[in-house]
């Protein structure tokens, strides 16, 4: 039998098994390389590897039908850049809150996270644990993400000294406003430059109840009281310049003389019938058919949003007060401690605040689709295209939109000059500690939930019923909640050496 030689076998070996062996290897080789085809064509084909998938939870007004084409379009946009894909998981405004928490008691994995101070608040989940620190991920997978926002914003998202939340660049301040369709104005010939405050607009209320069967005059649903435009500081509830800084009690004078004024209203039917019962804001506006409501924020470019919601007829904002800083607390991303990629989910982040094509796609859609491009920085929208948000600032940073038609063509520097300039309250760095008196704020809640909107409404007579919700306020222990409040407050004054 022929014999042989090779040094790499390292001995002589019999020619029909050197034969075997090479074609096992090469079997090996193909079964290998197929393998690695089989997954990457699995991930999409991104180098071999599957990806990682994060989940994404965040408000929306409603459902779109078209979600599925805009997540496969978003994942094409990131797959490459950081390797990894999204499940946009989108929740109605009504049930986030409820849902989020069932969704953090069971510890469900989740990724990306969105909160504020006034759904699913970041403040009690982060001190529950719910959110991880980001200032190594911000550090390390967020450079870009870091530097495109000043302090004055990230400090609104750091809890105990740690960052836990990612803010979203909008409108950081209040500017509590009249929206007035702009067809009324111009057809009654309204001078809006000397409506300065909400008793100012009583005589065209007037004009709209004689002269248009059929439209409402005023809507609103938990009326329009607010600090804002009573000279009463919103951080603290203190007159504004008040050397005494007085904690005021839960229906000060102001509120008192607003409740009258709405009950006026209401008696004279320029206020909704039914503005006690209304659950939301779009509720009082989204059939075209009332001329005026009131909006606490006043933010650039909100015109062009009321537009859509408001039976497409245009808007006039008139603000009557100057804006107050009231910080980016209120639209935040955090990343969840049951994230399994926290890395991938922070490149994420600053992808979306950063990259203006991966932005306004998850705002607006796919072009050509949902949406097109006409003059300059705006694009047409069709809000029954099946991709419709009409909420940019859940998403990330404003300054990367598209504007949409009917916004000021300059909406953006807009917002950042109010940003800039809005008055920051003395008392912005105070923090109300409310765990001494949890069972009062849950007694005040249910008194509030029971009275609050029937009186802020006009819907009942304020002579009548003001006494009786003063009086269960102080038995619910709304006093002892100032008393504590003004503890604090005065500790805190203290400590900052000007009390």
């Amino acid at each position: 039998m022929s014999k042989v030689s090779t040094r790499k076998i390292g001995r002589s070996v019999p020619s029909h098994r050197l034969r075997l062996m090479m074609l096992l290897s090469t079997v090996s080789l193909v079964m290998l390389i197929a393998s690695g085809c089989s997954k990457g064509e699995m991930a999409g084909g991104d180098g071999g590897t599957e990806l990682d998938e994060l989940i994404w939870y965040y408000p929306q007004n409603k459902a779109n039908a078209d979600l599925p084409l805009v997540n496969a379009e978003v994942n094409r946009l990131i797959k490459d850049k950081i390797h990894a894909s999204v499940k946009l998981q989108p929740i109605d405004f009504a049930s986030y809150e409820q849902k989020l928490n069932t969704l953090v008691a069971a510890s469900d994995p989740m990724d990306i996270v969105w909160t504020s101070n006034w759904l699913f608040s970041w403040d009690s989940n982060a001190r529950k644990g719910v959110f991880q620190p980001l200032d190594e991920l911000l550090e390390r997978y967020g450079p870009q993400l870091r530097a495109s926002m000043s302090p004055r914003f990230w400090n609104d998202g750091k809890l105990d000294g740690k960052q836990l939340a990612v803010p979203n660049y909008q409108i950081a301040a209040m500017r509590p406003s009249l929206v007035i369709q702009k067809r009324f104005v111009d057809k009654y010939k309204l001078d809006v430059t000397k409506i300065r405050t909400v008793n100012d607009v009583e005589p065209f209320l007037k004009q709209l109840k004689e002269g248009e069967p059929g439209i409402v005059p005023f809507g609103t649903t938990r009326g329009f009281f607010t600090n804002h435009i009573y000279g009463i500081d919103w951080r603290v509830s203190v007159y504004q310049g008040d050397a005494s800084h007085r904690v005021l009690p839960d229906v000060p004078p102001e509120m008192k003389q607003n409740f009258a004024l709405v009950h006026s209203w209401y008696d004279k039917g320029y206020i909704n019938q039914d503005a006690a019962t209304l659950k939301t804001a779009a509720d009082v506006y989204k059939k075209g058919n009332t001329a005026v409501w009131f909006d606490f924020t006043g933010k650039p470019g909100s015109e062009a949003e009321f537009k859509v919601g408001d039976g497409g007829f245009d808007v006039v904002l008139v603000p009557l007060a100057k804006p107050s800083f009231t910080g980016a607390a209120s639209s935040m991303n955090a990343i969840s401690r049951t994230s399994k990629h926290p890395e991938k989910a922070m490149q994420l982040l600053e992808m979306v605040n950063t990259d203006k094509q991966l932005y306004n796609t998850l705002v607006y859609g796919i072009e050509g689709k949902h949406y097109t491009r006409t003059d300059g920085n705006f694009v047409k929208l069709n809000p029954d295209s099946g991709y419709f948000t009409n909420t940019d600032w859940v998403f990330g940073n404003i300054r990367n939109e598209y504007l949409p038609e009917g916004a000021p063509s300059d909406k953006i520097e807009q917002t950042i000059r109010i940003n800039e300039e809005a008055e920051v309250s003395p008392y912005y760095d105070f923090v109300f500690q409310t765990d001494d008196v949890k069972a009062e704020l849950a007694n005040v809640k249910a008194v509030n939930d029971e009275y609050y909107a029937a009186l802020a409404t006009g819907t009942v007579d304020p002579a009548k019923y003001l006494p009786v919700y003063e009086d269960k306020l102080v038995k619910a222990g709304s006093e002892r909640i100032r008393a504590e409040k003004q503890r604090q407050l005065d500790e805190w004054l203290k400590e900052k050496g000007r009390k």
